[in-house]
């Protein structure tokens, strides 16, 4: 190879991160984040292959679910980015059942995005594996199970793909689901696994988690509008109807519409 050319740097095929795991946190309460580290580190993850990373929300809300998940994928280390909330601890299963579960997970379904501990899948059934102030020890599932999306407790985000939460959103309500449904979009499937450990909170549907509900139906409403897609050598369009698709699926009813559509502006 020409030496003039040394500032070159060739991407290798396979993915490189210099640690296995990195756990992120949003922290509101310093001592209980502590106590979440202590129980993971107790629990199989202190090695040097892990690194634990946080944003600080104690005096104020630096960062959210949505943007603090693409932020931790852009600084984190670890093949796998642990995103999770600072009131679990690890008192069950530890390193070693993880490292199993991914394991199992890689070899079931290599593509692979998402993995977490409760989720529905497209029927609507319930895929968990948690103890919670409402459970004990609760295990509904033939682990690993395909879901549509996770609970935002416990997420194990898969980094040798490339995704992330809708950057339009905000706020700390439905980031699991969206960052599972972008992930489906990309052709990467999102499981419940059989990792057990304990969340302190059991959830609260407050006033909040209502108003981010509506934000995202309305989010996926307008994903889904009718609308053509022009490249430099094609047209098509694409809809939630299939009977608009199958009609403009045809050059002569497509080119129509398009008439149509610059004469009405």
């Amino acid at each position: 190879m020409d030496h003039s050319l040394n500032f070159l740097k060739k991407i290798n095929v396979e993915s490189f991160f210099p640690k296995k795991y990195t756990f992120c946190t949003l922290v509101t309460n310093y001592q209980e984040y502590i106590e979440m580290i202590k129980s993971a580190k107790n629990s199989g993850f202190d090695s040097d292959d892990v690194e634990f990373i946080y944003f600080d929300n104690i005096v104020n809300n630096s960062y959210d679910g949505f943007n603090g998940i693409n932020r931790a994928i852009r600084e984190a280390s670890g093949e796998y980015l642990i995103f999770c909330h600072q009131d679990v601890l690890f008192k069950y299963d530890g390193r070693d059942q993880l490292d199993k579960c991914l394991s199992e997970l890689e070899i079931f379904d290599k593509r692979w995005g998402v993995a977490g501990n409760a989720g529905k899948n497209h029927t609507g059934q319930s895929k968990i594996r948690i103890t919670d102030p409402n459970w004990e020890n609760l295990k509904i599932g033939n682990f690993p199970e395909k879901v549509m999306g996770v609970d935002e407790n416990f997420i194990v985000i898969n980094r040798k793909y490339s995704f992330g939460c809708t950057t339009i959103m905000s706020g700390f309500h439905f980031y699991g689901i969206d960052l599972c449904q972008n992930a489906a979009i990309q052709g990467l499937s999102t499981y419940v696994i059989d990792f057990h450990l304990m969340h302190k909170s059991g959830g609260n549907l407050n006033e909040s988690f209502y108003e981010a509900r509506s934000s995202y139906i309305e989010l996926q409403k307008n994903r889904k509008s009718s609308q053509i897609i022009w490249t430099i050598c094609t047209k098509f369009f694409v809809s939630n109807n299939r009977f608009l698709n199958w009609i403009f699926g045809f050059d002569y009813f497509l080119n129509k519409k398009i008439k149509c559509d610059r004469l009405s502006k």
